[in-house]
């Protein structure tokens, strides 16, 4: 059976705003063929909910995929790359099981409630000094202010990262997004995210040396402590889930706290909501994420043929299951377009689903949940200095570029 034309997805009108072509496309069904690479290269996508999920959940579908992230560029190039998907293909976020599995297990240790919840202190003390600096202007932009420095702050305190080299982690951090989350990548996208890959690996071997000779109570001291009783990471997956975990700990929850105020500015009436309700805090968190995710789409590649949505897929080929697409479904969601802060029914998809369900979900919901609730209360008259704030040349991690308020 012949494939239906692709059509032309990712587009800069739609990074600004993706829900109008969401609406029509979830209208006209749950699966659609998209361009990716200026149409070189077309994919199935999952836009429905119940599908995505599904999708996500798929033991047939598989997350080994860092190979593909270089398709999109000519042949001749793709070598110069295949060091840095190899070591991105060592992260927990890339493997399937049973190596997943050993991996998440150990990992789960480090991000228990338990673990996440005694992080509150230090959590509120990294928010209200940021605003006690804020609060001394009239006018910022909450990205540079507040945004982007917060959650390395914390994710670097769990791993003994010094202050000094914060700036860098961010920049590196921005350079592996940009090469992930842009389905028509090229080769400066991949060049500049293997130098920041492997400037992190680096640093992070240094690191864990470190620990080894003198531990403390961080993240890298307790995996090293796991390896003592008998589980074993090997040295060069213990270096690539400290990059994974620095990189994912940063871009997405950057993105819920910039998306969540974006979304409350645009919003007065929920914003003061919360400030009336600050008990409703939780739900507005898990709305907010559902509202305007911070990770529009995750990928699955077909081990062997599969059928979704009632089309055959043949084994290799990749397909996108459109999380921000899924969580504007009405079939799912009453009133998808409406920011309820209220809403109780929220299985959002924001985190995933399944085995590799995002494991510092409770970590990015107290960050956002702190910063978000903090900055409403602190400044009832802040105001949106624009009438459009201008989003990120980024279709997979959805965030402000800028974020100019007056306070």
């Amino acid at each position: 059976m012949a494939l239906p034309a692709p059509k032309n997805l990712f587009t800069p009108e739609f990074v600004q705003d993706p829900y109008p072509t969401y609406r029509k496309l979830l209208d006209q069904g749950p699966l659609h063929y998209v361009e990716v690479s200026g149409g070189s290269w077309p994919v199935w996508a999952v836009f429905g909910y119940a599908d995505c999920s599904a999708a996500t959940r798929d033991q047939k579908l598989s997350v080994k995929r860092t190979g593909r992230l270089l398709l999109t560029m000519p042949e001749a190039q793709q070598s110069e790359f295949r060091e840095l998907t190899r070591m991105m293909g060592m992260w927990m976020i890339f493997m399937d099981a049973p190596e997943h599995t050993r991996l998440r297990k150990l990992m789960n240790q480090g991000f228990s409630p338990a673990v996440t919840e005694g992080l509150r202190p230090q959590v509120e003390a990294v928010v209200d000094r940021m605003l006690e600096r804020l609060a001394r202007g009239g006018q910022a932009d909450l990205m540079q202010a507040i945004a982007n420095p917060m959650p390395v702050r914390v994710i670097a305190g769990m791993l003994g990262v010094p202050e000094t080299l914060h700036g860098r982690f961010i920049e590196w951090s921005e350079a592996i997004a940009n090469f992930m989350g842009n389905p028509n990548r090229t080769a400066e996208h991949a060049r500049a995210a293997q130098g920041a890959v492997f400037a992190l690996t680096e640093f992070f071997k240094q690191a864990v040396a470190e620990r080894r000779r003198n531990k403390g109570g961080d993240l890298i001291s307790l995996l090293l402590d796991i390896e003592a009783d008998g589980e074993v990471l090997t040295e060069e997956e213990l270096h690539a889930q400290c990059v994974m975990l620095l990189f994912a700990g940063h871009e997405t929850t950057r993105n819920l706290i910039g998306n969540g105020m974006c979304a409350l500015l645009q919003n007065p009436e929920a914003a003061e909501e919360l400030r009336e309700n600050p008990e409703i805090i939780r739900t507005a968190v898990e709305e907010i994420l559902r509202y305007e995710s911070p990770i529009q789409y995750t990928a699955r590649m077909v081990k062997d043929e599969a059928e979704i949505c009632g089309q055959r897929l043949r084994k290799g080929q990749t397909i996108l299951c459109m999380l921000g697409a899924a969580n504007r479904d009405a079939l799912q969601f009453k009133e998808p377009d409406r920011l309820n802060l209220k809403r109780v029914t929220n299985q959002h998809l924001a985190f995933g689903a399944g085995a590799h369900f995002c494991i510092g979900n409770q970590l990015a919901r107290l960050e956002g949940q702190v910063a978000i609730l903090r900055m409403a209360q602190q400044f009832p008259k802040m105001r949106l200095v624009t009438e459009r704030p201008e989003w990120a040349p980024n279709f997979g991690f959805r965030g402000l570029k800028t974020l100019p308020v007056s306070l």
